[in-house]
C-alpha cells in the first residue's frame, strides 16, 4: 500500500507544482504586458500617426469614375498602340502606335499614383486591344483614335474646369495638351492615308 500512496503523492506535489508556474507565469505576464492592445499606457503613447501626405480623402463620384474611365480608356489606348504598331501598314500608323503606347503608359502610372493616393481603385489587367479588323486597318484605326480622342478631350476639358477634386482636375488639365497633340497627329495622318 505504501508504494501507491507515494506516487499518488508525487503526483499531486507535480501538479500543484505545475498549477503554481502557471499562476505566476500569467501573474508576470499581465505585469509586464507591453502589448499596445492590453495596456493603456502604451495605447496613448503609440496612438499612430498618418504618415504625412498620405491622407485619405474622400472623392465625389464624378471624379471616381473620371478616374476608373480615364485608367480604361488610356490602357485601352496602350493595347491598341501596341496592335498598331504590329499590323499597321504606313510608317504614320506604327509611329503613331508607338506614341500611344508611350504617351499612355506614361500617363496611366501617373494616374495610378494619383489613385493610390486618393483611395481609387480600378483594374485595368483585362483590357485587351479591340477588334479593328485586317482589311483597311489604317484607316480604321486612325478613325477610332480621332473618335476617342475627341471624347476623352470634352471629358478631360470638363474636369480640367468643373471636378471636384484639385488634384484630379490639375491631373486632367496637364494630360490634356498631350490628348490634344495626338488629335492633331492622327488628323494629319488621316489626310495621308487613302
Amino acid at each position: 500500500m505504501k508504494p501507491e500512496f507515494i506516487s499518488i503523492s508525487r503526483f499531486a506535489i507535480i501538479a500543484t507544482m505545475a498549477g503554481s508556474l502557471s499562476v505566476i507565469g500569467t501573474v508576470r505576464a499581465q505585469q509586464e504586458d507591453t502589448a499596445i492592445g492590453s495596456n493603456p499606457h502604451m495605447r496613448a503613447k503609440s496612438a499612430p500617426t498618418p504618415p504625412s501626405g498620405t491622407v485619405t480623402v474622400k472623392l465625389s463620384q464624378k471624379d471616381v469614375s473620371f478616374i476608373q474611365k480615364a485608367a480604361g480608356g488610356g490602357q485601352q489606348e496602350v493595347e491598341n498602340g501596341k496592335m498598331a504598331e504590329k499590323q499597321g501598314k504606313s510608317a504614320d500608323v506604327k509611329r503613331i502606335g508607338a506614341r500611344m503606347v508611350a504617351d499612355h503608359t506614361k500617363a496611366n502610372k501617373e494616374l495610378t499614383g494619383l489613385a493610390n493616393r486618393k483611395g481609387v481603385t480600378f483594374d485595368t489587367r483585362g483590357v485587351r486591344a479591340q477588334n479593328i479588323g485586317a482589311a483597311d486597318f489604317d484607316r480604321q484605326y486612325l478613325k477610332l483614335l480621332e473618335m476617342d480622342h475627341k471624347n476623352d478631350i470634352a471629358e478631360f476639358q470638363r474636369e480640367a474646369k468643373s471636378g471636384d477634386d484639385r488634384d484630379v482636375k490639375a491631373w486632367a488639365a496637364k494630360t490634356l495638351p498631350t490628348l490634344q497633340e495626338h488629335l492633331a497627329m492622327v488628323e494629319a495622318a488621316t489626310r495621308k492615308v487613302k
